[in-house]
């Protein structure tokens, strides 16, 4: 059992992983990021859109936590039983987009700016659906049972928590996992090598994977019942995991 207060220490460990100011300083280069794909969003959001179909069939709330423009999330949301949506992100110019986004969401919309490792145990209005992508994994493994614990404790009685993170296979550490990414540079034509530097540069200083074995232990520690892997990433990098 991982020895973790209830809550983390995130202003510590976001000083340490500088993620939100890389993202914000260069939104352009994210951006071609997800528009090449090459994190495989579009199959993970749909994905999530399968599960919202399918498993949330009554009118749900939606927390999107670090929702960034909130594009992917609408898009995923479209003809869901969403009742209302929330978004949490750093960025207010991230916020900025994600309100002319919302625009097509037929329910409440809600956005706040700041961080959600502060924010999360905080909250005590509960939700149906949490979703984190890509931004649990700049967390120490204690940290993100911390966070998860915090997720755990604001899900309504038959809710989801969804994440899409960084995973390596069972036997594989952080330097595996980061050679296999850094042989994918040849496939991320788009990026000059100084956009590349940048993006490695935060990958390498900031990213930590965990394996299979690790989310699900991750997810019996923070309370839940079932943990089920509803999607691998071609690259074998990243993997959605669903809580509940």
């Amino acid at each position: 059992m991982i020895a973790v207060s209830q809550h983390p220490a995130p202003t510590l460990a976001r000083a340490q992983h500088p993620t939100q100011q890389i993202f914000q300083r260069d939104w352009l280069i994210y951006r071609k990021m997800v528009d090449n794909n090459y994190l495989f969003h579009r199959e993970a959001y749909a994905c999530l859109h399968h599960v919202l179909i399918s498993e949330m069939m009554r009118p749900f709330s939606f927390l999107d936590v670090a929702c960034g423009d909130a594009s992917a999330s609408v898009a995923a949301l479209r003809g869901t039983a969403v009742a209302r949506y929330e978004g949490i992100d750093l960025s207010r110019a991230a916020l900025d987009m994600a309100e002319l986004a919302l625009a097509e969401l037929d329910c409440p919309t809600v956005l706040n700016e700041g961080d959600f490792a502060e924010l999360l145990p905080l909250r005590s209005e509960p939700a149906d659906v949490i979703w984190i992508g890509l931004s649990l994994h700049h967390f120490q493994t204690p940290e993100k049972l911390g966070l998860m614990r915090a997720a755990r404790a604001l899900l309504a009685e038959g809710g989801r928590f969804l994440i899409y993170e960084n995973s390596s296979p069972d036997g594989e550490d952080r330097d595996g996992w980061l050679r296999r990414l850094e042989a994918q540079r040849p496939f991320w034509s788009a990026y000059d090598d100084a956009e590349w530097e940048v993006v490695w540069n935060h990958i390498s200083r900031a990213d930590y994977p965990e394996t299979p074995s690790t989310w699900a232990m991750l997810g019996q520690e923070a309370g839940f019942d079932r943990v089920r892997e509803l999607f691998v990433a071609p690259s074998d990098l990243i993997r959605l995991y669903s809580f509940d």
